[in-house]
């Protein structure tokens, strides 16, 4: 429901009476159809275009005939901008521009009063052609409303007064007020005139001339006094209300003692409002009140109403009589034409019509609506029903009635489903089901019906089922839906075939196989009045039975450092899941379950990068222990388990294996895997050990805590060596062990070098000797603060010697700023030559 109900009495008050006293409609489509001006919702739009729309057959609008005329003309182009977004926004645009204007002519109106009188609003609306309500709401935009003036007591204007306001001036008093408050006030009585009158005998001046002229008139006017006085404080105060509303309001506060005591009572405000009325509404004496009554029956197109206001007038003036005679001429023809078109019903009621027309165009005259009402238009010749997916389309031939306005009614039973239709067609959107239906089609001329209705033949609309939901297991397809109003069952078939278990609202068809597509056909079943079953074109769905997705079975997994790499045959059909199984459960079995069950026994390995089908690579969220991954091949509902995999960080391949030749001693270093606390270092002459236990190879079981603290040093002859690193553990007695890691050491000839101090002085000299038979081409002597140098490359280069100069020593200098203690070490850059020192102690120089 959208909230807009319609207002009769607005609608006649706001729309009808401005738009038969000349308001163009367009001017505020909003106000036409009863709309607040923010509206936006289009449901509300629709109800109030519709239900306008309908009032304008109404008859109890006929005294508004050409108003009702002039909206009706263009509803249809109102409907198009109201339902547009665009345009309704532009015409928003041009209303307020509109409420702006209007709002600015009233402001000047008011000049800062606080309200404008009813006739005054009602002359307002008129000049302005706008209704009533939109010049008190500009009012209201001001802090202004509708108000009538407060009643002031008038007094006529006491004889010789403006005699006696020049002797006032001449005297230099403001008021006869002030002038009364040296003598008695308003309980001024003869004596206080007497006694002035003798002080003025003593003194023969201008001014005592002009004041015993005032006593005189005073005199005059001692028995209504307050009379006096009142008329003198309300023309001062119209006096300055001709200089606006501000300025009466400033003299009325100033006087207000004095209104009180002339028996004006009122707020101070009120009088001001008052004056200011009377001063700025009544200075142009209005027309006699029978004008009036005559302009607004010609504007009403009651003429005979206005002839009878101008009959009644004793004496007119010429240009009136001749507008009396006009009128009465005026309605002896259209009486005549009346005359003419009642006798037309007859043989021509479309000639008829067409010629009441005319005459209502400029006369309102009951008996021409009662003309109209009896002149019925014919009845569409033909009408036919068709029913159109589930719909029902109703066509019909337009009548031959040709006059007025010719507009089409459908109804099915007492049921009206459209009225006030141009097209000659109509569907009906929810017609029952089951049931033969026959549709009357009415012509409406300016809303009056055809005495008759073309009438459809029965058609019988057999509604599908709803809500059709099919559903693919693994053994079986299921469906269910929704019977329509009136169906008494559903048939269900495949191929043309019917299902054999199904029911009215569902069914299930075993007869399928795994992986493969039916389509299947529902229709609804009715029983007519006559004993027959017929069944509605069906709605046809499709559904696929539920494939067993394959297990995997060839699961493997190892670790990157921190990350999971695990490997397997992707299935045909399906994803696969790795689902890390929860600490403490045990391994599934193998098989085919719901996902949802499936996925119960841990969760997901998420991915962190996917190199293709049969690879994932990730982390697992506790990483540095022993894992069991289950494979899960999820298709549809349904996954199946395959062969879980045992996985444990302990196991996983060491990193940066590194062998350095020490003399006839390899060193071998690695890097840790998370979680490992044992290694197994194998090594071979000449070949590749086959695995950790390979029986041809030597090998040496090492513990983290001892690498740590020792290091691993192999003996070995002279020649090429393999050598290998994988972690170890031991689980219930049983030795198991990670990937081995595989590095070759190949060396031919060793050479010895010492290292020694040159003598006494100086003591920063240092000389290298290199021993053996087997010299090397050239050798490098590196130092590094701190810790030993690994390589050419680790630390600073102190000497370098080609040929064979070290065998005779070559002395060199430790540089000052290498801190204490500074590791030395000669290698040589001739691949077949290994340096050995001698004394490793004496490489290290702790002093200058």
């Amino acid at each position: 429901m959208t909230g807009w109900r319609f207002d009769a009495n607005r609608f006649v008050a706001e729309v009808l009476k401005p738009v038969q006293d000349g308001l163009s409609p367009d001017e505020d489509l909003f106000r036409v159809y009863l709309l607040p001006h923010e509206v936006t919702d289009r449901g509300t739009i629709e109800t109030a275009l519709a239900e306008v729309g309908r009032q304008f057959t109404q008859q109890q609008y006929r005294g508004f005939r050409r108003a009702v005329d002039i909206l009706r003309g263009q509803h249809e182009a109102a409907s198009e901008t109201l339902l547009d977004r665009d345009r309704r926004e532009a015409h928003r645009a041009w209303v307020e521009e509109r409420r702006r204007k209007l709002a600015a002519t009233i402001e000047s109106r008011l000049h800062g009063a606080p309200g404008l009188p009813l006739a005054e609003v009602n002359a307002q609306a008129r000049a302005l052609k706008v209704p009533r309500s939109a010049i008190v709401a500009a009012l209201r935009e001001h802090g202004a409303d509708e108000r009538e003036p407060v009643e002031l007591p008038r007094h006529l204007e006491p004889g010789q007064w403006a005699e006696a306001r020049g002797h006032l001036a001449q005297l230099g008093h403001e008021s006869l007020w002030n002038y009364l408050a040296g003598l008695g006030g308003l309980r001024t009585t003869e004596r206080h005139l007497a006694a002035r009158r003798e002080k003025l005998r003593v003194s023969r001046s201008s001014d005592s001339n002009a004041e015993t002229t005032l006593l005189r008139l005073v005199h005059g006017w001692l028995d209504d006094l307050v009379g006096v006085l009142r008329h003198e404080v309300v023309s001062h105060l119209l006096d300055r209300a001709a200089y606006g509303y501000a300025e009466a309001v400033e003299a009325a506060r100033a006087v207000a003692d004095r209104l009180r005591a002339v028996g004006i009572d009122a707020d101070p405000a009120a009088v001001a409002y008052a004056v200011w009325c009377d001063r700025r509404f009544t200075t142009v004496p209005a027309e006699p009140s029978w004008q009036e009554h005559y302009q607004q029956a010609v504007r009403d197109l009651r003429l005979r109403t206005a002839l009878t206001v101008l009959q009644q007038q004793p004496s007119l003036p010429d240009e009136w009589s001749r507008r009396r005679t006009a009128l009465e001429r005026q309605l002896a023809e259209l009486d005549a034409e009346v005359a003419r078109c009642r006798e037309l019903e007859r043989t021509d009621v479309e000639a008829a019509v067409a010629g009441y027309h005319r005459v209502r165009a400029v006369l309102a005259d009951d008996g021409i609506d009662t003309a109209l009402e009896r002149c019925r238009p014919a009845a569409p010749p033909t009408a036919r029903a068709e029913v159109r997916d589930g719909r029902v389309v109703v066509t019909w031939e337009p009548s031959s009635a040709t006059a007025g306005r010719v507009t089409y009614r459908v109804s099915r039973g007492d049921t009206v489903l459209g009225e006030d239709i141009a097209a000659g067609e109509l569907v009906d959107p929810d017609p029952p089901n089951g049931t033969a239906l026959v549709y009357a089609v009415h012509a409406l001329r300016d809303g009056n019906p055809s005495a008759r209705a073309a009438r459809t033949g029965p058609v019988t609309v057999l509604g599908e089922v709803l809500d059709l939901v099919l559903r693919g297991g693994s053994d079986a397809v299921s469906g269910r839906w929704r019977l329509p109003e009136g169906a008494v069952g559903a048939l269900v078939t495949r191929s043309g075939v019917a299902v054999g278990e199904a029911h009215s609202s569902s069914f299930v068809d075993h007869d399928v196989r795994p992986g493969e597509t039916y389509d299947y056909r529902v229709r609804a079943r009715y029983r007519l009045p006559d004993g027959s079953a017929p069944l509605s074109l069906g709605v046809v769905a499709t559904a696929s039975c539920q494939e067993v997705p394959v297990g995997v079975t060839d699961l493997v997994a190892e670790f990157d450092r921190d990350d999971l790499v695990a490997r397997w045959t992707p299935p045909a059909r399906g994803d696969v899941e790795l689902l890390e199984l929860r600490p403490g459960d045990d391994p599934p079995e193998p098989g085919v379950v719901s996902a949802h069950q499936a996925r119960r026994h841990g969760a997901p390995v998420p991915a962190g990068t996917l190199t293709g089908r049969g690879v994932l690579r990730g982390r697992l969220s506790t990483p540095g222990k022993r894992q069991t991954l289950v494979p899960v091949t999820v298709l549809g509902e349904l996954a199946a388990i395959g062969t879980p995999f045992v996985v444990d960080a302990r196991h996983a391949a060491v990193s940066t294996l590194r062998l350095d030749r020490l003399g006839t001693t390899v060193r071998v270093t690695w890097e840790w895997p998370r979680g490992a606390t044992a290694a197994r270092v194998v090594w071979r002459k000449s070949a590749e050990p086959a695995g950790p236990t390979d029986p041809l190879a030597s090998f040496l079981d090492v513990t983290k805590v001892g690498y740590d603290s020792r290091g691993v040093a192999v003996p070995v002859s002279e020649g090429d060596h393999w050598f290998g690193v994988c972690t170890a553990q031991t689980v219930d007695g049983v030795p198991s062990f990670g990937p081995l890691v595989l590095r070759r050491e190949s060396t031919r000839r060793t050479a010895r070098y010492s290292v020694h101090r040159a003598g006494v002085f100086p003591r920063r000299r240092w000389v290298l000797t290199v021993e053996g038979d087997e010299q090397p081409s050239s050798v490098v002597l590196v130092g590094k603060s701190g810790i030993r140098p690994m390589d050419r490359d680790d630390g600073e280069v102190l000497l370098r010697v080609d040929g064979d100069g070290a065998a005779a020593g070559r002395d060199f200098a430790v540089p000052r700023h290498l801190r204490r203690p500074v590791h030395l070490r000669a290698f040589s850059l001739d691949d077949r030559v290994v340096l050995v020192p001698v004394r490793s102690d004496h490489l290290i120089v702790r002093g200058a």
